[in-house]
């Protein structure tokens, strides 16, 4: 058997933010700090995506989903800050010697209604992940868990559940960390009361606005430090003038404009976690120009990296070598980063026979820096002898529109585990395929890295990957860029890890 103890595991998943507004006015009501009769109260603003947004754990993709989820449902596992699975509501996970049967105990931990937590509800929750659809909105982690045959898991007892695989994944628990695992109870449909195993219990919520929670004094891992917490909904704008006004304790992605004027605020303070987020220009590889490999090698050496850094995003990154995952697990850090090499560029685009090369660039102001980005990128370009088309989009409808529009698209991804990446982005047919890219020794290579009991056996395969995508791949990751927030000075545990990770958006050990 291969046994994976109770602290550290492997790895984990993303996803965008989302654009969303909340009237400065609202947040005023809302107030922060200490409340009355002893009551200790805290207000944090996450950027929103209005009426959209959901309590339902298994089908809000958005940042301000998670953060929300987070506090009112627990996961078997959430990623540590490289990417690596940490074990929550799992007490322990075994796999056996094939990686196809995982035996995971639970924690005893309970709901906030009092009753316990039992291998049923996490049958229950993969059986609703995996089943037939039945919310208007798909489960999102359907395909991150499409390994797992839910009709053959079961109950071996209350706090011990058997999951059974249809292929070898020796990875299980970090595909457990990704969105949309979090566990739910048992017959649970409805989630406009939510019941969960959470920090807190839940107390209200108006999408697009707010939720309002209280502490869960029988959480398994100990009672917060604070009684409420209220996590709003709020545009960029809104979230720095509240911050600076006092009215929330605690504002989320701050740009580097608004992190100079929160820093210069007196009783404000403001936090960056390199490598937090993760900007690329994709090609689509099925299609002209891009079909051809020397032309995506051409492209990677006309991307000035130090350029689109120092003017796209103000200097508010650093360059990035093309690389996925810097200083996560399996990350290949001694592949050299492409620089710009216009000449040969070009030399590479005479090797293919493409002579006048002209594409379309499609992008829209989703994150910091893009549009800037794609418009720099063009003029790099053409000194080159390359016609960039530049198309701008809607922000609301961007990460769905860029699989189809544009022969290559600009984007932002935050921290993923590398083989989420690789499964998610990369294997022939994946639901989030940007690039196109479709390579059967690619694929087959990575069935042989889950399948792979070794961690030394995976990292070898894993790496081989990456020399491949680094190579002739359809991604150039151009730059990474900390994740910076502002807070009230004097609070302590402030959640300042990556996203997608455990102590990101993580409120239970502040103390306000």
């Amino acid at each position: 058997m291969t046994t994976m103890g109770s602290a550290v595991f492997g790895r984990r998943a993303l996803l965008g933010g989302a654009v969303g507004g909340f009237s400065l006015a609202a947040l005023a009501a809302c107030g922060a700090g200490g409340g009355g009769s002893g009551t200790t109260r805290l207000a944090v603003a996450y950027e929103g995506s209005g009426a959209a947004e959901t309590m339902d754990p298994g089908v809000g993709p958005q940042f301000i989903d998670e953060a929300r989820a987070k506090h009112v449902f627990d996961g078997l596992f959430e990623a540590d800050s490289q990417m690596r699975p940490v074990a929550r509501l799992a007490e322990s996970a075994e796999a056996d010697a094939r990686g196809t049967r995982w035996r995971v105990r639970l924690r005893d931990a309970r709901w906030h209604d009092g009753t316990a937590l039992t291998a049923d509800d996490v049958l229950y929750t993969l059986g609703r992940i995996l089943g037939k659809q039945q919310t208007a909105r798909p489960m999102i982690a359907k395909s991150t868990l499409s390994a797992v045959d839910a009709s053959a898991c079961r109950a071996v007892d209350a706090r011990t559940v058997e999951i059974v695989l249809r292929e070898p994944a020796f990875d299980l628990p970090s595909r457990l960390t990704a969105y949309g695992t979090r566990i739910v109870k048992k017959g649970a449909t409805d989630f406009a009361h939510p019941v969960g195993t959470g920090a807190f219990r839940f107390e209200r919520f108006t999408p697009g606005r707010e939720l309002v929670v209280r502490r869960f004094d029988g959480h398994w891992g100990g009672a917060a430090a604070v009684d409420e917490l209220r996590i709003l909904s709020a545009g960029a704008d809104a979230r720095l003038a509240a911050l600076r006004s006092g009215q929330i304790d605690f504002a989320d992605d701050l740009s580097a404009s608004a992190a100079a004027t929160a820093r210069g605020t007196a009783g404000r303070a403001v936090h960056a976690t390199p490598n937090s987020g993760i900007l690329y220009f994709a090609m689509k590889t099925q299609q002209a120009p891009f079909r051809d490999p020397d032309v995506r090698r051409a492209m990677m050496l006309l991307v000035d990296r130090d350029e689109l850094v120092k003017v796209a995003l103000e200097g508010a990154g650093e360059v990035g070598d093309d690389v996925f995952g810097r200083g996560y697990q399996y990350y290949a850090s001694d592949l050299p980063a492409h620089r710009h090499d216009p000449d040969a560029a070009a030399a590479l685009l005479r090797k293919a026979g493409v002579t006048s090369l002209r594409f379309e660039l499609f992008v829209a102001p989703v994150a910091n820096g893009l549009v800037e980005a794609a418009r720099l990128f063009a003029k790099q370009a053409r000194a080159a002898g390359v016609t960039v088309d530049v198309t701008e989009g809607s922000k609301d409808t961007y990460y769905t529109d860029y699989y189809k529009r544009g022969d290559m698209v600009v984007g932002q991804s935050g921290p993923l585990a590398i083989p989420y990446h690789f499964g998610s982005r990369l294997l022939t047919g994946a639901s989030k395929n940007v690039t196109q890219w479709a390579d059967p020794e690619f694929d087959a290579s990575y069935r042989r890295a889950q399948a792979a009991s070794s961690e030394q056996e995976r990292a070898a395969i894993y790496h081989g990957m990456h020399e491949t995508l680094h190579d002739r791949g359809g991604y150039i990751f151009w730059a990474t860029t900390p994740w910076t927030v502002g807070y009230r000075a004097g609070l302590t545990g402030v959640p300042t890890g990556v996203p997608n990770s455990l102590d990101w958006a993580r409120f239970d050990r502040t103390r306000a």
